[in-house]
């Protein structure tokens, strides 16, 4: 009678383990997706990386059109302000260039050390 009861145990509980492994199997395997629901992702990243480029291609625009209308209306109504940022762009561009680098290779000395 004892030893049955305890049989009577052991079974339930492997089977509850076993319901417990399929449990886990199911859980750990990802459910594949169909044909037609990876066409729906993919137009959907395709639409957003499209949104996406039309928008910082707009603000790209904007902003070019805002810098030519300031440089232009600068060159007719002053154009020797014009002239001095100009020169003052050539000569400042070279050495804020060569600072940059030197930083640069700074940096990646210091890295590879």
């Amino acid at each position: 009678m004892m030893k049955s009861k305890q049989d009577n145990q052991e079974q339930e509980l492997l089977t509850q383990l076993h319901k417990d492994w399929q449990q886990l199997d199911e859980l750990g395997s990802p459910p594949i997706p169909t044909a037609q629901q990876m066409q729906e992702q993919l137009h959907l990243a395709k639409s957003a990386k499209r949104k996406a480029f039309q928008k910082e291609l707009s603000i790209f625009i904007m902003t070019a059109l805002i810098l030519l209308t300031a440089f232009t209306a600068t060159m007719f109504q002053a154009p020797i302000l014009y002239l001095v940022i100009q020169v003052s762009a050539l000569v400042l561009a070279p050495i804020i260039f060569y600072i940059l680098q030197k930083s640069k290779a700074k940096q990646e000395g210091r890295i590879l050390s």
